[in-house]
């Protein structure tokens, strides 16, 4: 697999972490809460197009009471999510990979999860798929190949390293193995024109691209993993809770009712409340994709709090690539639970 690639570019979010930790060193935080004494109230975010967001639908629920969300544009993936944070660009991270997050953290990025934010299980997932009438039966027929993913060094890689290991591929032929970071509206056209062999695509993603071509699954990550599972979370920095703790945990708390909310509402009653608010705040374009695509589910539990295996999977995966030294990461220092009311 392109491991090098990966690498390369979690050592630029290190450099990226590094860079804010300056920073910070340098302004004290450029919030509103490090001048004043008083917490920040105007809250950085990015959001995600044509998804229900929990993020948004606590807003619209009315959990967000007293603040004012600021967007600065939308997540293209966990780790770009996790860049966004750490340099400072924004005051909550996007959904990003457990992986990812671990992976920081070990090279003293100052952030922590602080809630789950996607899964999956039965009815929502992640599957590698091939063209139906493709030869590729199997994971040994992938070597030598090319496989599109949403991003490098994040979920969607971990889980193909993990099937690799678990059907007998050694080192040598998982390198042989290239990954090819492609948007997801791109997949259909690239898999169908040959571009690329197979695809990790999301329930949405696989949706798109079976109305387009015939399509097999080759595996699901929930039969790679277990099911259910966290894949990930939003995630803060240390100084913002350090000097925001109400607004923290109001964002915490916000996120975990609007996640609630989806989980035990039926999709109609969740568009009642998200789509009239997406009108209002100018994200009208998002609704008629959500409207077809949306499963219904994040793929996470109705009350979730994020705990040690969620991590510690990931945390060895990690260390077998030579990422980081296990020996040397608390798990507890990536993720705290102290500000999600379900724990």
């Amino acid at each position: 697999m392109t491991h090098v690639r990966s690498h390369r570019f979690l050592r630029t979010l290190v450099v990226a972490a590094a860079a804010a930790l300056a920073a910070t060193s340098l302004t004290a935080c450029g919030s509103a809460g490090a001048d004043s004494g008083k917490e920040e109230t105007t809250i950085r975010y990015q959001s995600y197009a044509g998804a229900v967001d929990a993020f948004l639908l606590a807003d619209a629920l009315g959990e967000f009471e007293g603040l004012t969300l600021k967007r600065v544009g939308d997540v293209t993936g966990g780790p770009q999510a996790l860049q966004a944070l750490v340099s400072n660009q924004t005051d909550i991270g996007g959904s990003a990979f457990y992986g990812a997050i671990a992976q920081l953290v070990a090279t003293g990025a100052p952030i922590k999860a602080v809630i789950p934010f996607y899964g999956s299980n039965e009815t929502t997932n992640s599957q590698l798929v091939v063209l139906d009438e493709s030869p590729i039966q199997d994971a040994k027929d992938l070597v030598g190949k090319k496989i599109a993913v949403n991003t490098l060094g994040a979920n969607a890689e971990a889980v193909l390293d993990t099937w690799f290991d678990q059907e007998g591929l050694n080192q040598a032929e998982q390198d042989k193995v290239t990954l090819v970071p492609l948007p997801p509206l791109n997949i259909p056209e690239a898999l169908g024109s040959g571009k690329i062999d197979a695809a990790v695509v999301s329930f949405l993603g696989k949706r798109q691209t079976e109305a387009q071509y015939e399509i097999r699954t080759l595996h699901r990550d929930i039969d790679v993993v277990g099911a259910p599972y966290a894949g990930g979370g939003l995630t803060l920095r240390n100084e913002f809770i350090e000097k925001n703790p109400n607004t923290s945990r109001q964002l915490v708390e916000g996120v975990a009712a609007a996640i609630e909310f989806i989980e035990t509402h039926d999709k109609q009653e969740v568009f009642d409340v998200y789509f009239p608010y997406l009108e209002k705040e100018g994200y009208g374009d998002y609704i008629e994709p959500i409207k077809t695509n949306f499963p219904g589910t994040l793929g996470i539990d109705a009350k979730p709090v994020i705990h040690d295996e969620d991590i510690s999977r990931w945390v060895d995966w990690l260390d077998s690539r030579g990422d980081i030294d296990a020996k040397k990461l608390k798990i507890s220092d990536v993720y705290t639970n102290e500000l999600n009311p379900n724990a």
